[in-house]
Formats: structure tokens, C-alpha cells, sequence
């Protein structure tokens, strides 16, 4: 499907809206489609999709400020249908070979009235869904001069050639009762995409997918070398005793191969060669895919829900350090790192038998049930598969 985006700005610009569009269009890509954001000003982020600039949507070109100071001021003049006949000339080319058109937030927000208006006029010959965020009606912080009056009516005119969307169950209400819809309109949530959130390195991006993340129970990330005394046998032992019990864990080791020694370097192949097949898409080697660089680290920490360190000899144990600057719950030994922060969100883990406990205690973590409770519910892919999947199946499709 062919799926056009429409908003006066986009990214670079930022707000709310904007970064939904960007997480939406990144979204509907993955799962296939074909993208094109119009918009009034913005740039290509290149991730993907078409962004067409349609100037005559801008806040500041110049019918459309002329226009609005005049609505302002509680009149209406020539100029207003002069405005949006160019806006529907120009949208019409800019909506060509589109199968739906999202419009986010200019069916219900007063910004643009002529546009708005040119939307609806639009609406019959290019299939539309109003995707709600804010209705100027509810806003305390706006009035409309002659609110019954048109153009200001249009916040409170529903098309009947559109569908509604709304972003939560707020929104809903309010469409409901100020449109006066018979039934409660579809309500999608907003989607929190961690790529564009972290701005993560390609080669992550590439790996969110396969990495299984929004499903995950846990995420732990383990930032050691694949030394004897880095433990990680411990770490591998606690991963398949979590499976045993049913949780689904993912344990990150970014293990950059001994190479140290003759030695180091054989741990460190054995270590890679002897995980069992059932946990090989529970424990990841980092370093066997991409290079962990700096910016790679920075965006581990940020998609893991807690650094395990089981290390049983450190002369410090950078990562407890680390750990507490990206605010993440930590299991690790006593060694002096932990000393040194006094143990804060720290889980002492020495022994399999603790295991219960542990969980426990990260499960009492609330920046961790947070990010867990946001990756399973408001994931792009959790979004689209719950909510867009049969959602964009329902609605028939007109060709432009």
C-alpha cells in the first residue's frame, strides 16, 4: 500500500506530532509499505521514505499568514478561498498514485483553516483517516471568534468521507461528543521507537529486529571480555535457569575475542562454541556481528534493562560506573566499583540459589518495570501488529 502522511511540519522540526509522523512512517516502511510524508517544511531524514515539501502548507507562507491574521480577527475575505484553491491544486498532485492519506491533527486543530477546508474538500476523491492528537475545542488555551460560524465550524464538522482516529482514549471522548459521532471512534496509540529515540548506530538498527526485544522478559547486558574471570558461565547458567521457569530472557555479551594470549584466545572460541542450541537466540556475542564502538556501547546501555557483571575479580569494575550514569539496576559481585556507589540499585548475585531474590528485586526496580511496560506495549512492531495490522485491512481501498 501506498501510504501518504500529512502535517504543516515535520523532523527536523520538533514536537509531539513531528516524531510520531517520523516513528509512523519508519513503522509502516518495516512493514512494508510505501511512504510519503507531505508536509509544509522539513527535510529527508533518509530512512526510507519519500518527504515531499508542498510550500503553500508552511506556517509562514505568505497567503497563509495573510489569511490567518484576517481569521483572527473574526473575518473572512476573498483571500481565504483563494488560498485554498491553491492548496487543493497543490495537494491533489502531491496525493497522486496514493492509496490513504493520514492527516494528523488538521481536521480538528485550527492552524490553517484553509487547509483544513481543502482537506475536506479533497476527502472524496482521496481516501483519509483524521489521526486526532489534539482538537482545538478542548484546548483552554484557544477560542475561535464566531465558533458556529464557517470557517471556525469546521473544528466541530465532521467529513463523511473520513475516518477518525484517536490517540487515546481522551481523544475519543472528545470526538465523540464535540462531533457528535453515533459510536466511539478507533483509538491507536502512539508508538515510542527506539531507533529514532536513542538514535541508534545502523548496526544496531539492523539487529533490533532479529534481537526479539519488545517480547523479552529481560535484557541484560553484559560488558566484559571473554575471560575465566569475567564469570560468564554464572551469567549463561542464570540464562537458562530464567528459560526453565518460563521468562524469556536476552543476555548481551559484548565479548571482544581474547587475543590476548593463546589461551584467551582459546576460552574465548570454546566459550562461543559450547552454548547450547536452545540458547542461542537468548545470548548474543555483540562483537560476532559488529564492532562495539562507542557509540555501539551507548546504545546497548540504553536498550538493556540491567547490567549483569558477575565478575569475581575486578581492580575497579568500570561498569557499575557506567552503569549508574544511564540510570540502570545492576547484578554484580562485591568488588570496588560497587563499594565506591555504595551499593545503590545493586543486587549483591554470588549464587544460582539467589535467583529468586534477584528477580525479585529487579521486578521492584521502577525505571525497569517502566521500560519494560512501555517496549511491550508501545514498540512500533507491537503497535503494528496490535492496532495498524487489521486496522488498514478493514478500510477500502480507492485508488488516486
Amino acid at each position: 500500500m501506498k501510504i501518504a502522511l500529512i502535517h504543516y511540519s515535520s523532523w527536523p522540526e520538533m514536537g509531539g506530532v513531528e516524531n510520531v509522523i517520523r516513528d509512523q512512517a519508519n513503522m509502516f516502511v518495516a512493514a512494508g509499505h510505501e511512504v510519503r510524508v507531505i508536509t509544509g517544511i522539513g527535510e529527508d531524514p533518509k530512512e526510507g521514505y519519500e518527504v515531499r515539501l508542498v510550500p503553500e502548507m508552511a506556517p509562514d507562507y505568505p497567503h497563509n499568514k495573510a489569511v490567518r491574521a484576517v481569521l483572527e480577527r473574526g473575518q473572512m475575505d476573498q483571500g481565504f478561498n483563494f488560498y485554498r484553491s491553491k492548496l487543493i491544486d497543490a495537494l491533489d498532485a502531491a496525493l497522486a498514485g496514493v492509496d490513504l492519506t493520514i492527516v494528523h491533527n488538521i481536521f480538528t486543530v485550527h492552524f490553517n483553516l484553509p487547509l483544513t477546508r481543502a482537506l475536506h474538500d479533497l476527502a472524496p476523491r482521496h481516501k483519509m483517516i483524521a489521526w486526532t492528537h489534539d482538537l482545538t475545542v478542548t484546548n483552554p488555551d484557544y477560542t475561535l471568534p464566531n465558533p458556529n460560524q464557517m470557517p471556525w465550524n469546521l473544528m466541530r464538522t465532521p467529513s463523511k468521507e473520513v475516518i477518525y482516529v484517536a490517540t487515546s482514549d481522551l481523544r475519543a471522548a472528545e470526538l465523540k461528543i464535540h462531533l457528535k459521532f453515533s459510536a466511539t471512534p478507533q483509538i491507536i496509540p502512539n508508538m515510542v521507537d527506539p531507533a529514532r529515540l536513542f538514535g541508534c548506530t545502523a548496526d544496531v538498527r539492523k539487529a533490533l529486529l532479529a534481537l526479539e526485544i519488545p517480547w523479552r522478559d529481560f535484557v541484560f547486558l553484559l560488558p566484559a571480555r571473554v575471560l575465566v574471570r569475567k564469570n560468564i558461565e554464572f551469567a549463561i547458567e542464570v540464562v537458562k535457569e530464567l528459560i526453565a521457569l518460563g521468562r524469556n530472557p536476552l543476555l548481551l555479551i559484548t565479548a571482544a575475542k581474547g587475543r590476548d594470549t593463546a589461551a584467551a584466545e582459546h576460552y574465548s572460541a570454546f566459550m562461543r562454541q559450547t552454548i547450547p542450541e536452545e540458547l542461542e537466540r537468548h545470548i548474543i556475542f555483540v562483537s560476532d556481528f559488529f564492532r562495539t564502538t562507542d557509540e555501539v556501547m551507548r546504545d546497548l546501555y540504553l536498550l538493556a534493562d540491567c547490567v549483569f557483571f558477575p565478575s569475581r575479580s575486578e581492580g575497579f569494575g568500570l561498569p557499575i560506573l557506567e552503569a549508574a550514569m544511564h540510570r540502570m539496576p545492576v547484578w554484580c559481585q562485591e568488588i570496588p566499583a560497587f563499594r565506591a556507589l555504595e551499593g545503590a540499585d545493586t543486587f549483591v548475585f554470588k549464587d544460582i540459589a539467589q535467583l529468586e531474590e534477584a528477580v525479585d528485586w529487579l521486578e521492584q526496580q521502577p525505571v525497569f518495570r517502566q521500560q519494560r511496560r512501555c517496549r511491550r506495549l508501545f514498540d512500533p512492531i507491537i503497535i503494528y501488529s496490535r492496532y495498524y495490522d487489521t486496522f488498514l485491512n478493514s478500510i477500502p481501498i480507492r485508488k488516486s
